[in-house]
């Protein structure tokens, strides 16, 4: 396939009526031919559940946040598109079973996406949804500079060095040691795999707590060579030190998977996650940080995770998420 680059890095933004207000969000199903926009994605993942005593609840996440989406105003130009969740009924096909064939199905339709030139909005469920997006934006920028179009290489900025960074808005690095995929090890997973592809780790955590993560978990993130920026740190009076620090990130990168754990905030503001906090990081700073990073115009793949619907009071948890990316996307 010829991947048109320009489409895929510039959005385009239709004109519209400042006095045109539409009731609901407009989210249409997602198809290959449709106009480059957002696409949600989401992943029925509970590994929590299989490998803690979590509470089944994880997997439903998806299809909670997309009931809340469809129920808020239109406040975005950007085409909004439904994909659907994956769940193990639909990759029986597949040689692998469980976790990893819906994970490969996951890469699969990422890649597709982002060579259609759309921007992939992950739902979860588990953090493990960030793995197959790491490694579907990846892919696809490294191989980019080998894909050719009829008038020669495809134009793609820094093709030939394809800087990926992940930015992780979490209160956990996610950073697990583990041999197979296990709950909080989804970014082990992503430094293993560029471990074995020789291409460069480039993290940045926000709103890491030093009460739920280990020395063992800081000391590998310091090993890999990640950064990061504590929950205490993350004060809106801190605004200019945080605000350079992700400048700096940005700057570092050419494309960002962009990574949101609802448990980043506290049990008050999102009781809906499978880890009870008594404190966290305030919304107002969260909606500052995703509106500056979605700004960069380097975001390729956003994720939002964490969501339990067990816990989740009302939906308030799904309908904070759903905020969330209608924040975002305003952004793009």
């Amino acid at each position: 396939m010829m991947l048109d680059f320009k489409r895929w890095f510039s959005f385009t933004r239709p004109t519209q009526s400042a006095s045109a207000v539409k009731p609901a969000m407009m989210i249409e199903p997602y198809s290959e031919q449709r106009k480059a926009g957002a696409v949600l994605l989401g992943l029925a993942s509970d590994l929590s559940q299989h490998y803690f005593d979590a509470h089944a609840g994880t997997k439903e996440g998806p299809d909670s946040i997309r009931r809340a989406l469809a129920a808020l105003p239109t406040t975005t130009a950007l085409p909004l598109y439904d994909a659907g969740v994956i769940d193990e009924q639909q990759v029986a096909v597949f040689p692998e079973t469980g976790f990893e064939a819906m994970r490969a199905y996951q890469y699969q339709k990422l890649r597709d996406m982002l060579q259609l030139g759309h921007l992939p909005v992950m739902l979860g469920g588990g953090h493990e949804v960030a793995i197959g997006s790491y490694l579907a934006l990846s892919d696809t920028v490294y191989h980019a500079a080998n894909d050719m179009q009829s008038d020669g290489p495809a134009q793609i900025p820094h093709a030939c060095q394809p800087k990926v960074g992940i930015i992780n808005i979490d209160a956990n690095f996610q950073l697990r040691r583990t041999l197979a995929v296990r709950n909080g090890s989804a970014f082990h997973s992503v430094a293993s795999f560029c471990q074995e592809t020789r291409r460069e780790f480039r993290y940045l955590g926000l709103g890491i707590c030093d009460h739920t993560n280990s020395q063992s978990a800081f000391a590998y993130a310091k090993e890999l060579g990640a950064e990061w920026l504590l929950d205490s740190q993350m004060k809106m009076k801190n605004r200019k030190q945080i605000l350079a620090t992700v400048n700096r990130y940005i700057d570092s990168v050419d494309h960002i998977h962009l990574s949101l754990d609802l448990a980043v905030f506290s049990s008050a503001i999102a009781e809906g996650v499978n880890m009870s906090r008594i404190y966290g990081v305030n919304l107002s700073v969260v909606e500052m940080v995703l509106k500056h990073i979605m700004a960069s115009g380097k975001v390729r793949i956003f994720d939002v995770a964490g969501l339990n619907t067990e816990f989740d009071y009302q939906n308030h948890t799904a309908k904070l998420a759903a905020k969330l990316i209608q924040h975002a996307l305003k952004n793009v």
